[in-house]
């Protein structure tokens, strides 16, 4: 596992180890596993990070902290770790499931002495940057305005969403997305739109502190993946680029391909059309035209998804008698490709 999350093949990295730095462990179990294999896993992991990784394992939390019924397993998580950061985890917390005692450096249980508010200052990544950062430059404009238009229109069609997530799944697929976009809203005046890949980094953080499910683990993967690709972001082939990588990471780690009925098979046809395209385009009206066809490929892509068995995502749970609407997550695609459409062509 940790194998995989460290690969620097892919193009980026899940995390990246540098010999020495700390790191807080978190080993959970998934639900079905007996305490006995929790704990040959939590030293297996141990015994990984510190004599493969040749990293410094500051903190373990060893437990049931995220739990499906009767499911087997464990996953792994790894913080790189600040000071403040430490201060946080060591902090008391009334949560039910979270351990009483973590351990810390070479087996000690004992935390650091510290006030995890007094060493909280405005300059702390979570603090709110109340900067007014206004784009100085072109790109940073269209791409401000595109953003605000994809988080109004998602907004505006949370009901409809839902509505289609209630046939196939749990219906709170408009409910997550409009959770992501109102975050990223009141995030809008501090982002610096000129640096476009800074950008996507940001709108990674919030989408996956503020979409749950598998929406926003899908939609980090998208953003992640296009944020890292190798492109200069000054012209539309660029963006055709990051979003054709970001298409392949759901497909790598989500499972999902063409024909699963699920967002993918809105969002492939899409990408087609723009790096088909915009590479002949010699104009902005052709860039335009070829947007435009992209937009409604997505949503041919959506409706077609109508014919389609569920083999991905809650719905593949569904009979298929009640599948008689366009996938959800496939809509939500529709939707925001139209609106940087109409944010552009504003």
């Amino acid at each position: 596992m940790f194998k995989q999350m460290t690969r620097s093949d892919l193009g980026y990295q899940y995390f990246e180890t540098i010999p020495g730095m700390e790191v807080a462990l978190a080993v959970n179990n998934l639900g079905g596993t007996s305490n006995l294999e929790l704990l040959i896993m939590t030293n297996a992991a141990i015994r990984y990070l510190v004599d493969e990784l040749k990293v410094a394992v500051v903190r373990v939390i060893s437990g049931s902290l995220i739990t499906s019924l009767e499911m087997a397993g464990v996953s792994l998580t790894l913080l790189r770790l600040t000071p403040e950061l430490l201060a946080y985890l060591d902090a008391e917390t009334l949560a039910p499931g979270w351990p009483r005692a973590t351990v810390g450096r070479g087996g000690s249980r004992t935390r650091l002495d510290s006030d995890p508010v007094a060493c909280h200052s405005d300059s702390s990544p979570t603090a709110h940057d109340t900067r007014d950062k206004e784009p100085s430059t072109t790109i940073g404009r269209m791409m401000r305005s595109c953003v605000a238009e994809v988080c109004e229109v998602l907004i505006r069609n949370e009901e409809r969403l839902n509505d289609l997530d209630r046939g196939s799944g749990d219906g709170d697929c408009g409910s997550t997305m409009t959770a992501g976009s109102t975050a990223i809203k009141e995030r809008l005046s501090v982002m610096d739109w000129d640096n476009p890949r800074q950008v996507l980094l940001s709108l990674v953080g919030l989408v996956e502190s503020n979409m749950g499910g598998t929406s926003g683990a899908l939609y980090s993967l998208f953003l992640t993946a296009g944020a890292t690709a190798d492109v200069s972001w000054s012209d539309s082939v660029s963006w055709a680029t990051a979003m054709h990588a970001g298409l392949q990471a759901i497909t790598r780690y989500g499972g999902a391909e063409r024909g699963h009925r699920t967002m993918v098979d809105a969002l492939g046809p899409a990408v087609d059309v723009l790096r088909r395209g915009l590479p002949t385009a010699t104009n902005t009206q052709e860039a335009m035209e070829v947007l435009h066809s992209a937009v409604k490929a997505a949503e041919e892509g959506a409706e077609k998804t109508v014919a389609m068995r569920a083999k991905a995502g809650r719905a593949s749970y569904v009979n298929v008698s009640r599948l008689v609407n366009p996938d959800p997550g496939a809509q939500a695609v529709a939707l925001w490709m139209e609106a940087i459409y109409t944010a552009l062509k504003n």
